[in-house]
């Protein structure tokens, strides 16, 4: 697997980690997506898209490599993020397997604490972490810094 984006332009592909992503204006799509059906559905809908691609990513990496660590794992996701731009995660995992999982993006892609937004960014995590601890995990609090360009959510066990 690569270790980093590669843009191809002769086949018009954008490569992260091996695989194939395209580029899309997060934050226009999840505006326009909470205007068409309203941010409660459109919540709901990315969600369920989020949550499902956490959950086969997780599934895939952890059978491709059986013997990471859970640490080995969050940071191998943590760096895909970053590297599909959209920001720079930190997941802090606490000892207490029924503690809250938080998290952070810094410049995240997308800003609103709300609708589609708000499951864009962590949900994803929610499938991850429902795999990895075998478990299913639901978001908690999501709060955004202006001054800090930080992004904070909470992720529990359901």
């Amino acid at each position: 697997m690569s270790d980093d984006v590669v843009w191809d332009k002769a086949k018009g592909e954008l490569r992260v980690l091996g695989q194939r992503h395209t580029a899309v204006d997060m934050q226009g799509f999840c505006e326009h997506l909470d205007l068409i059906v309203g941010p409660k559905i459109a919540e709901v809908v990315m969600n369920q898209h989020e949550l499902r691609q956490g959950k086969e990513d997780a599934a895939s990496a952890r059978q491709r490599n059986p013997k990471a660590t859970l640490r080995e794992l969050v940071d191998f996701f943590e760096n895909a993020v970053a590297l599909s731009g959209v920001g720079v995660m930190k997941a802090v995992i606490h000892d207490d397997s029924s503690s809250p999982i938080d998290l952070e993006i810094s410049n995240p892609c997308v800003k609103q604490t709300t609708g589609s937004a708000r499951s864009f960014l962590f949900s994803y995590w929610c499938g991850i972490f429902s795999v990895l601890l075998d478990k299913e995990f639901k978001i908690d609090d999501v709060t955004y810094d202006d001054k800090g360009n930080l992004m904070k959510g909470r992720i529990v066990p359901r």
